[in-house]
């Protein structure tokens, strides 16, 4: 390589520009559709690179075996073009997804189709490059290698920032910057003229561009009208953020239930003024207005379905609520007379919204002394305090945005597992009530799930008589009514249950379950029932209700698989939760993967097959760097999702667990040049020891974290980096190890073993949600330590054939 620094600085701002474009485009996604749609960044970002490796196989212009460091500027300079016209480019192609359901608009396939190409092209471009550098690194591979994977972990730091205090679009510009000076670099390497003006001015335009964005919206991105953004709202002021987007409304008077109900005996009374909070373009709440701070003057306080805790426990001395959003809870509970109050929330904009910007708004309630508000993730603020509640309430709780870089944007929730309720109960005071509010469904599924899952909770705490330790109530509605669900730590009593029982009815709410009435329908039944028969219920019912855990904690996964050609009749929430929508991404993003791996990556290659004919060993080559591909992915998203609670949640996970394992991978990578002249000694060592820190890891996280959890965050961090570098390091040393050897068996197979390590990659990145929201993470990781094993017994018969014969 003519020049080993500028190859590792360029692809280093590479990767970089790659990681945070990816992460961006998967908010813009998920503000643009939904959530679930964001996944499909993640497929789309590695089929570019493996379209882009064929593609380096079988174009004329990258045969010398040399580097031509002009195109590598020219491929570059691509790279920052489309990904700052893409952007633009993207914000004016509407997809509407549910216009297929709802009007038969199919047209949507073309628009996902050209979104496909847009949004794809830059990542073509850039694997291009990476691509390149890495095939033609030769005794520098590790160092390269390094590069790239240092890079990639820098980048999902930076992505972070970004998108956190310049926002989506400067954000994306910042990466098509990066593309630009790489474009420079090596232009001005080269020495042609025309290049070094068109990276010139590609990186001037997209400095300026980042410059505005970070100042005004210069492509706004639209909303899909399947969205509830109501246009009578007119947004006074919106934020991005990792964790979602938040656009506040002007102020309005209505009636809304922000996770609750507004009782119907208040019918007549002044509607509550309020500023809508919209989370992505929904999961609405509310920043409300109290006038001089007197609570009084907002009786519709006193008449929401959220206030049940207090009709059995007024007057508490410490109330927790969970997902503090606008603050609604909050006031709920300082109007009942609720002496301290702490909000928990997890997207500081949100908090920074109700604490400072509209404070004046909100009367300054909510920055009385006697209420804390905190920003963190629920269940670790809990780990991080010893104080006790009398009412823990969480309204409406979702995960309605795509987190963790996308890679895992299918609706896992942390707030709704048994090990969540062992965590809330531990935290509640003697007789205290943990209060939840979720969608009912018709036939009831989110508020069912919740019971089944605290009916585990209280038969592991031994609890002899869990009947009589819960209460449901609902809001009254017809279609969409929400249920409040009340779990005590001790039995309620008689009088509580008939104290109860009378605000229902002033309230015109509807009972659904006590301890001292039987009622026909499927909640009594299952709270009553024995542990075999409840299990009979569980299997027999459409939906899937099975309790889920911190293992398998996808609890908005209601629908089975033959929903897919059977859907089933239901009433109530979102629409777009009553399509069995995670499940029917899953299947597109397989079909899609092998499609279009086969037409842009194996496809290709297809013609030089012949060239493979006589070439040894290559079914052990293929299925080695397979291995590699699927292993890695599989180990990398099962991480990043074990560690979120111990971490602080999502964005702390991001930055620091993938951090980790991208940046001492890539230091595993430089380590193994020391082994470059005898791999057959030690690649076997190298794996057996990487399986044996993934079976490490399964023991570290579900039984030592959980007895960890009293560590400051700061030893939490140190722990969990020391915690991955050992696996991470060994992580990074069999693709470079395994290309040395495969440069021995010819060079006619590289390519090829590049495109099944892009396949295999891609498909595991769905292979590993299908594999965890069936049987758990980790099943998920043990999968991945025998995919390595595999691996190994395959590859080591060549390794000691190449190195005997030499």
């Amino acid at each position: 390589m003519p020049n080993t620094r500028r190859a590792c600085v360029g692809i280093f701002l590479l990767a970089m520009s790659v990681l945070m474009l990816e992460v961006a485009l998967t908010r813009v996604l998920s503000v643009m559709s939904w959530h679930h749609f964001a996944y499909l960044i993640i497929s789309l970002a590695f089929l570019g690179f493996g379209a882009a490796s064929t593609f380096l196989s079988v174009s004329p212009r990258f045969s010398s075996p040399t580097l031509d460091e002009g195109l590598v500027g020219k491929y570059a300079l691509a790279f920052c073009l489309t990904t700052l016209f893409g952007f633009a480019a993207t914000t004016k192609v509407h997809f509407y997804p549910m216009d297929a359901y709802y009007y038969g608009d199919y047209s949507n396939a073309f628009s996902l189709l050209m979104l496909y190409v847009i949004m794809g092209t830059p990542f073509f471009f850039a694997g291009v490059c990476i691509g390149y550098l890495i095939s033609r690194a030769g005794e520098a591979i590790n160092r390269v290698y390094f590069s790239d994977l240092v890079g990639a972990g820098i980048g999902t730091m930076a992505s972070l920032v970004g998108i956190n205090h310049l926002g989506v679009e400067a954000t994306i510009y910042v990466a098509s910057t990066a593309g630009g000076l790489v474009a420079l670099i090596f232009s001005l390497a080269e020495g042609r003229f025309r290049l070094r003006l068109g990276s010139a001015a590609a990186l001037v335009l997209s400095v300026l561009m980042t410059v505005l964005a970070v100042r005004h919206e210069i492509f706004p991105t639209y909303f899909p009208p399947e969205k509830i953004f109501r246009e009578a709202l007119r947004p006074h002021y919106y934020r991005w953020h990792i964790i979602a987007r938040i656009d506040v409304m002007d102020p309005v008077s209505l009636s809304m239930p922000f996770g609750g109900a507004l009782s119907k005996a208040y019918e007549g009374g002044p509607m509550p003024t309020v500023r809508v909070i919209w989370q992505d373009g929904s999961a609405p709440t509310g920043i409300m207005y109290v006038p001089n701070g007197d609570l009084r003057r907002v009786p519709a306080l006193g008449y929401y379905l959220q206030a049940a805790p207090y009709a059995v426990k007024p007057n508490p001395s410490r109330a927790l609520t969970i997902g503090l959003g606008g603050g609604i809870d909050a006031l709920i509970a300082l109007y009942h007379g609720a002496e301290h109050v702490v909000g928990v929330d997890v997207n500081p904009v949100t908090v920074d919204a109700v604490k400072n910007r509209y404070a004046d708004f909100a009367g300054r309630v909510l920055n009385r002394p006697n209420v804390e508000l905190v920003v963190a993730e629920g269940r670790h603020f809990l780990t991080t305090t010893d104080q006790r509640f009398d009412v823990i309430q969480l309204s409406g709780v979702d995960t309605y945005s795509a987190l963790s870089t996308g890679a895992y944007a299918l609706a896992e929730n942390y707030l709704y597992t048994v090990e969540a309720m062992e965590s809330y109960w531990e935290h509640l005071a003697d007789g205290g009530i943990l209060s939840f509010s979720r969608w009912l469904f018709t036939p009831p599924r989110e508020t069912l799930r919740l019971v089944v899952i605290q009916l585990e909770h209280l038969r592991r705490m031994g609890i002899e008589h869990p009947e009589s330790h819960l209460m449901i109530v609902s809001g009254g509605m017809p279609d969409g009514v929400w249920a409040e669900t009340l779990l005590k730590k001790s039995p309620f009593t008689q009088a509580e249950v008939a104290a109860f029982r009378r605000w229902a009815d002033y309230m015109k709410f509807d009972m659904i379950y006590d301890p001292y009435e039987m009622r026909p329908n499927v909640f009594n039944e299952v709270i009553r029932a024995s542990r075999s028969e409840r299990e009979a219920i569980i299997k027999r019912y459409p939906y899937n209700i099975k309790p889920v855990t911190d293992d398998n904690p996808f609890f908005f996964q209601f629908y089975r698989w033959r929903s897919l050609v059977s859907p089933l009749e239901s009433g109530g929430g979102y629409f777009i939760e009553r399509l069995p929508l995670s499940l029917a991404v899953l299947l597109v993003s397989l079909v899609q993967i092998l499609l279009l791996s086969i037409a842009f990556i194996i496809g290709p290659l297809l013609p030089r097959g012949g060239q493979l004919r006589a070439v040894r060993h290559k079914t052990r080559v293929l299925t080695y760097f397979g291995s590699l591909g699927l292993g890695f992915i599989i180990v990398e998203i099962t991480l990043l999702q074990k560690y979120a609670v111990f971490v602080g949640g999502p964005i702390y996970s991001m930055a620091i667990t993938l951090f980790a394992i991208l940046v001492f991978s890539g230091l595993g990578s430089l380590m193994s040049q020391r082994f470059k002249d005898s791999p057959d000694r030690w690649l076997k060592f190298i794996i057996i020891g990487l399986v044996g820190a993934v079976a490490c890891e399964v023991v570290f996280i579900n039984y030592a974290i959980p007895r960890l959890m009293f560590l400051s965050h700061a030893m939490r961090c140190g722990v969990t980096i020391a915690a991955l570098a050992p696996l991470a390091l060994l992580m990074g040393m069999p693709f470079p190890m395994g290309l040395r050897v495969t440069q021995r068996v010819g060079e006619t197979i590289i390519p090829w073993a590049w495109g099944v390590n892009a396949v295999t990659t891609t498909l595991g990145s769905v292979l590993c949600v299908l594999v965890s929201m069936q049987w758990g993470f980790t099943v998920s990781l043990v999968a991945a330590g025998a995919v390595y094993l595999l691996g190994l017994a395959v590859f080591s018969p060549v390794v000691r054939a190449m190195y005997k014969e030499a």
